[in-house]
């Protein structure tokens, strides 16, 4: 039967009000919290248009697109409403329906002052499900959405061909990357690159980015990695009648590295600490700044720029101190704000770690311990970073990196070295892993005691500590004395070789004068049999895993542990295997 059939069908149940909301969740992936629900819509159970595809349908080829569309609005602000859902309202409007001549601006303003609903908490989203060339109206349509208080969204970026010029035209505040583009996208190199320049446009944009469509551990651990900021799909949660809660999609978060649950911090950035502070530019006169701080109270600080470079910061308590004198506003007021401002601000790139910015804001002249800084992107201005909370991240960091340290090197152990390896392949991270193991450690720990192999360890983690210094680059202490380092830099094997060099030298201290004029030591074997030792030297396997063969570090351990046996065997002490994909089929840990 004809859509067109339906449309009595269609016109009762909007008149009954017998449309059902269901609400989709959206997550913050860099904060691992619910951002907000899409609202989706569906008709009576027992209804032939109780699909949302025929449903909208009908009312789209029945001229009633706008009527459904705002009974859809009405349904899903007052369930909302009624379970006392936290967050962004994402609520749907097709253009097409913009265009009807029933439709009317300002009913959405009555549905939420009905129900109680901020409009800030409401964000727009425009459908390219039924696409309208007309720009102007669309301009128009945004402007009023915006001018009333609300937030406006484009959804299935990338199914369109007009979805990039909409981007561009109407400046929305989020962009939802459409589905097709996250289904296996830690499978398709080209939809990752896809989805890299999409970010990359919105970080320009000051845009934020939404990808649709996750459903699987797999799709989202990518997404996460590409610095998507927020992820909706069934593997985070289904659209449900009641809106879910954070508890009942935490569980499905494991797959991503964040703030709160995540346990390999040691890489963690100021990029998820960033505060979108308006920027001033440098000719903006003193009146004008202190204005917007009034205007404002929670603004400590702003960034001045000259076009998108920041130069420093114009400080609140700064200013407003300054104004307190009788003329100060005649003497001042209308000055460039460049004679006021902190010209030594620290400005750091997002992806300084977190203890980079801490030792530059430590060893900078200020002496003002509540500053903020400046976080760019490209060299271009990004954010506001405020000092206190960093302090907390970094205090955050600690306790995690204790809780899973070796306590004898204070280095990562098991979980967190599972966490990086596994991170790396997520991305499709090329990396180079090295196995540390010594030779005739049993029988030295056994001669000297446990006091003296300890030292023995110290000493090769302090090397390794030494030695492995790029930001990029990964050690942990898997336990006894067998070391990992994971290199993504690429002189990973003259690092090896040094690192060998200067342990065999330095390990000769330990032993006694006889044993190192003998070269070793006898002991008695694991078979109760009197045997020679050499002295202590040190094998180092290394292997290159295939990022996209490998799937997670049972399948790396494999490969690092063949690497290490056979350089153990080795006269070089190094071997570098050729193998990138483990043929067994049980893989042991590292």
């Amino acid at each position: 039967m004809s859509p067109i059939a339906y449309t009595d069908e269609l016109l009762n149940i909007i008149k009954h009000n017998l449309l059902t909301a269901v609400f989709q969740p959206i997550v913050n992936l860099r904060l691992a919290e619910l951002h907000g629900y899409e609202a989706l819509t569906r008709g009576p159970a027992n209804s032939p248009l109780h699909n949302p595809l025929q449903l909208f349908d009908t009312a789209s080829k029945s001229g009633n697109l706008s009527k459904l569309e705002f009974a859809c609005r009405d349904a899903a602000c007052k369930r909302f409403s009624q379970y006392e859902a936290e967050g962004k309202l994402f609520i749907n409007v097709s253009p097409v329906s913009l265009a009807e001549a029933g439709y009317e601006h300002g009913m959405t303003d009555w549905i939420l002052s009905q129900y109680s609903i901020p409009a800030k908490n409401i964000v727009i989203e425009l459908s390219e499900q039924y696409p309208l060339d007309d720009y102007d109206l669309l301009k128009r349509s945004f402007d009023h959405f915006r001018d009333k208080g609300f937030q406006v969204a484009i959804d299935d970026l990338g199914a369109g061909y007009a979805g990039l010029k909409a981007w561009s035209e109407l400046r929305p505040d989020y962009v939802k990357i459409d589905r097709h583009f996250i289904e296996n996208i830690n499978e398709d190199p080209v939809k990752r690159e896809f989805v890299r320049s999409i970010q990359e446009i919105a970080n320009e944009l000051d845009c934020k980015v939404i990808a649709e469509g996750i459903e699987t551990a797999e799709e989202l651990a990518v997404v996460h990695a590409l610095k998507i900021q927020f992820g909706q799909g069934y593997y985070l949660g289904r659209p449900k009648a009641i809106p879910a809660n954070f508890h009942s999609i935490q569980d499905k978060l494991h797959a991503i590295d964040n703030p709160h649950h995540n346990i390999n911090c040691l890489s963690q950035t100021v990029a998820d600490m960033s505060l979108s502070y308006p920027a001033i530019h440098k000719n903006w006169s003193l009146n004008r700044v202190i204005d917007l701080f009034h205007s404002n109270k929670s603004l400590r600080c702003l960034p001045v720029t000259e076009g998108d470079t920041p130069l420093g910061l114009v400080e609140r308590q700064a200013v407003l101190e300054l104004m307190t004198g009788r003329y100060s506003r005649e003497l001042y007021g209308h000055k460039s704000v460049l004679g006021f401002m902190n010209q030594q601000a620290v400005i750091v790139d997002l992806n300084t770690s977190l203890e980079e910015v801490s030792r530059k804001l430590t060893t900078c002249q200020s002496d003002n311990l509540q500053q903020d800084f400046i976080i760019t992107h490209n060299q271009n201005y990004y954010g506001i970073g405020k000092t206190s909370t960093l302090l907390q991240k970094i205090t955050e960091q600690q306790i995690r990196y204790a809780r899973y340290a070796n306590p004898l090197s204070q280095l990562p152990g098991n979980v967190p070295i599972y966490e990086h390896v596994d991170k790396l392949l997520q991305q499709h991270s090329a990396f180079t892993i090295a196995y540390f193991d010594l030779n005739n450690f049993k029988a030295f720990n056994d001669y000297y005691g446990y006091n003296m192999g300890d030292q023995v360890l110290r000493l090769l983690s302090d090397i390794l500590k030494k030695m492995v210094t790029s930001a990029d680059d990964f050690i942990g202490h898997i336990g006894g004395d067998d070391f990992i380092a994971v290199f993504q830099q690429s002189d990973w094997l003259t690092c090896c070789q040094q690192i060998k060099q200067d342990f065999e030298q330095q390990v000769r201290r330990f032993y006694n004068a006889k044993e190192l004029s003998n070269n070793g030591l006898w002991h008695v074997d694991r078979q109760g049999q009197k045997q020679f030792f050499g002295l202590l030297t040190l094998a180092i396997g290394l292997a290159q895993p295939d990022v996209e063969q490998c799937k997670s570090h049972h399948e790396v351990a494999t490969l690092a542990g063949e690497a290490k046996t056979q350089a153990k065997l080795s006269d070089s002490g190094i071997f570098i295997s050729r193998r990138r994909k483990p043929q067994a089929e049980l893989c042991p840990n590292l």
